[in-house]
């Protein structure tokens, strides 16, 4: 009996069958579904997909069998069983098709949840900093206002997995200690409900002990204004000893622009008032950001660790001198000059984000995701209007705002391999508190003070898995539940209270249909207004010009259903979204006299939005190209108010005139370490929500750059932005009850000179993740 009692423990006893999945460079290559085969015939034992490391374990009492790896892009693996494996998957020949594969070529696949583009090796190793290499990544389009993910608005981005919440850090991180970019367009449950797209970096994984760091400056003149200079510089440091890695980094930027504007607004009320304005906006800013933490890899299985970031504006400078002239019913009304400055008002202005983490694995299958987050902010702005009327009174109007905002934010995530791929379950939860105060001087419009909190949790579950001949399915749902809260002490009629309760599902397919990778997505996801938006507090431009949010916005629902496909050096992309409760600015008449209010609102009917785009990106020789051509098209109807109508409403229609967007970068590598440059983005006339563009938007831009040393770790880099000066947007749109017409000159023509220099280069190793991505934002 006891001979028998140990034969049956010996058969059950178990044992680890484990490795490595990288690609044919060595890069580890995480979320590949590695699955035990018996023999001979083939059935399913057991399965588990690669970490962020491209590591894997399979926990069995079999001793034999065998290992199917496979992972959209690449070509399924078959490894007998053994432990400490180090399996190289190779790129899908179908993907490539004909394509040479040089070292010029930044390569773009589906990875299931999106699209990912190589860096290194290709000629976006070295185009500069993290923003210009986003802007030159397909999928994305940078613009006057930021990056933008087209047909999904500015997307999260996270950097090795650890949320971005400074955006000066794409100008920090340099190009050639990148790895690969994914851009993902139907981003899962594990994400907030309010991110419709996200931007995954992941950087070069350096190895060893030691000592690094990386200097970068740079200078941009304006060449049309002499006080149009921006300048930063920035240093980091590393240093890694034994499974404790160290970091820290400062940074330092001057800014600038400046705008001149035509305005011309109509107003339809009691008397029909025509006020026609020319407008100069010069802004001056320095700001100083700083960080810190450090990574403890207690053991293969185990990551602790903690950073801690701040920034703080030195200086805020606003001019704006303003000209009015005023008409009323066709007659002259009035003549209006107004001098307009903004300064730091009584507190310095800063912000300070603190995040915890632990990553690791319990036991052999379970891995765990922890974050805990704290972000605290300060702003204090003085504001002085002065004015002087050939017709009417001279007035001067004082204001002053002071915002605070906290937020704590925690985030879990479990996940475990379940029969032929992963599972994840998580948590979320932001609790975020704000005080707004805002006071005026020299005119009747009330003053503000509101407390804002906000209450969010949730819950959710991912699964993905891939069915071998058919693809990779990936299904999720997200529950959150939203207590808000807006209390006024001087004007109680506007407190509110709310709570929401949605479901968000998620779905992905991603195959290889033939010769054409091809993914279909389908998302459900919202937009929460921003606590400016929901300020109550009236700003004053001028006599004829006054701005305010809106305490009673309602969040917006989206739905989106998309398709990409991807054949050899073309990828072609669509997307359709539908958005219920839509937020839109509106201007609307504040009063008999001309004055216009300009505030967000809900609009009653749908928005409706189609994207189509097909991408580009071949070598040819020394020359890459990357380009993009799309076009957006639009459905929006609006009951406005019109009281030249004898019903008082009438249809306001934003259909008719889509905007085509075209963006084109070229770049010649030759001999030397020399790389030449040149590329533009145009857009074309149409409507965008509820404004339509008025010009062809035009921005054309090229850089020559040269490496030095043997490592190429310092590199000179000559930019030129706005080259022809087009780069400005015209804008005209009809409220009903009023029509306004914008002109614009943007101070964008700039050329700029940029230094950098990597030693001994030890990239952190930091793991966290972040929690309360999108609060953080919106405060």
């Amino acid at each position: 009996m006891a001979a028998m009692m140990m034969t049956l423990f010996a058969s059950a006893k178990t044992h680890d069958i484990g490795g490595k999945v990288t690609d044919a460079q060595g890069t580890p290559i995480p979320y590949v579904n590695v699955v035990l085969l018996s023999l001979p015939d083939s059935a399913f034992i057991q399965g588990a997909v690669t970490n962020e490391e491209g590591a894997f374990k399979i926990v069995t009492n079999k001793n034999d069998g065998l290992l199917q790896v496979s992972c959209i892009g690449f070509e399924t693996e078959y490894q007998p069983v053994a432990d400490g494996l180090n399996i190289v998957l190779t790129e899908d020949s179908q993907m490539l098709g004909e394509v040479v594969v040089k070292t010029q070529l930044p390569k773009t696949k589906l990875t299931g949840e999106g699209l990912q583009t190589n860096i290194k090796g290709s000629v976006l190793e070295n185009a500069g900093t993290a923003n210009d290499v986003l802007a030159k990544t397909p999928g994305i389009i940078k613009k006057q206002d930021g990056l933008e993910v087209m047909g999904k608005g500015s997307p999260l981005i996270y950097i090795n997995g650890r949320k971005m919440t400074d955006n000066t850090e794409l100008n920090r991180l340099q190009s050639n200690e990148i790895q690969s970019v994914e851009v993902i367009t139907n981003p899962g449950a594990q994400y907030d409900a309010t991110v419709r797209s996200v931007v995954r970096i992941r950087t070069i994984r350096r190895q060893g002990d030691g000592f690094g760091f990386n200097l970068n400056a740079s200078d941009a003149q304006s060449l049309h204004w002499t006080g149009g200079n921006d300048a930063s510089g920035a240093f980091n440091m590393n240093y890694r000893t034994g499974g404790v890695d160290f970091f820290a980094g400062v940074n330092y930027a001057k800014n600038t622009s400046l705008q001149e504007s035509n305005i011309k607004k109509i107003t339809f009320a009691k008397h029909v008032i025509e006020d026609n304005s020319n407008m100069v906006g010069a802004y001056k800013g320095q700001n100083l950001y700083g960080n810190a933490g450090l990574n403890w890899q207690i053991d293969d299985k185990h990551f602790v660790g903690g950073k801690f970031e701040w920034g703080t504006q030195l200086s805020h400078k606003v001019n704006m001198p303003i000209y009015d002239v005023v008409y009323e019913d066709g007659k002259l009304a009035d003549k209006l000059e107004t001098t307009s400055y903004d300064r730091i008002g009584d507190k310095k202005p800063y912000n300070i984000g603190v995040n915890l983490y632990y990553n690791g694995t319990i036991g052999t299958k379970m891995g765990i995701d922890v974050n805990l987050d704290y972000y605290g902010s300060d702003d204090s702005k003085n504001s002085v209007s002065k004015e002087t009327s050939a017709m009417t009174h001279d007035a001067e109007i004082h204001s002053q705002s002071d915002n605070s905002g906290r937020l704590y934010a925690a985030k879990a995530i479990v996940s475990y391999p379940i029969w032929k791929g992963q599972l994840q379950v998580g948590t979320e939860e932001s609790f975020s508190r704000r005080d707004d105060n805002y006071t005026i001087t020299g005119i009747d419009i009330p003053a503000s003070k509101a407390e804002v909190s906000e209450d969010i949790y949730a819950g959710f579950a991912n699964y993905g898995f891939n069915l071998p001949k058919v693809g990779q399915i990936s299904a999720g749902i997200r529950y959150e539940n939203v207590h808000y809260t807006y209390e006024d002490a001087l004007t109680p009629k506007n407190n509110l209270t709310r709570n929401y309760g949605n479901w968000f599902p998620t779905i992905s397919f991603a195959a290889h249909v033939g010769k054409m990778q091809l993914m279909l997505n389908y998302s459900a996801r919202t937009r929460r207004p921003n606590y400016s938006q929901l300020s109550s507090a009236i700003s004053y431009d001028n006599r004829y010009l006054l701005q305010s949010g809106n305490a009673q916005l309602q969040p917006e629902l989206i739905h989106n259903i998309s398709a990409t496909a991807v054949w050899k050096f073309l990828t072609f992309m669509v997307n359709y979204s539908r958005t219920n409760d839509p937020m839109m600015v509106w201007s609307s008449p504040y009063n008999d006299e001309g004055v216009v209010l300009v505030k967000p609102r809900n609009i009653e009917t749908p928005f409706r939005m189609l994207v189509v785009y097909g991408m580009l990106n071949h070598t040819i020789g020394p020359w890459t190209m990357s380009y993009t051509l799309g076009i957006q098209k639009q459905w929006l109807t609006i009951n406005a108010p019109d009281p030249r109508i004898a019903t008082g409403t009438r249809k306001t229609r934003f259909n008719d005139k889509p905007i085509g967007v075209m963006q084109l970068n070229n770049t010649l590598r030759l001999d030397g370490g020399w790389q030449l440059e040149l590329g533009g983005l145009l857009q074309t006339k149409g409507y965008s929500q509820n404004i339509y563009m008025k010009n062809v938007y035009f921005d054309l831009s090229a850089a020559v750059q040269k490496t030095f040393l043997k490592d190429n770790s310092l590199i000179l880099r000559l930019e030129g932005k706005d080259l022809t000066r087009t780069a400005h947007v015209n804008a005209y749109s009809d409220f009903g009850s009023l029509t306004m017409s914008q002109i614009n000159m943007m101070d964008s023509q700039k050329v700029k000179l940029s230094i950098r220099y990597t030693f001994n280069a030890a990239q952190s190793k930091y793991r966290g993740t972040g929690a309360g991505a999108d609060q953080k934002s919106r405060m």
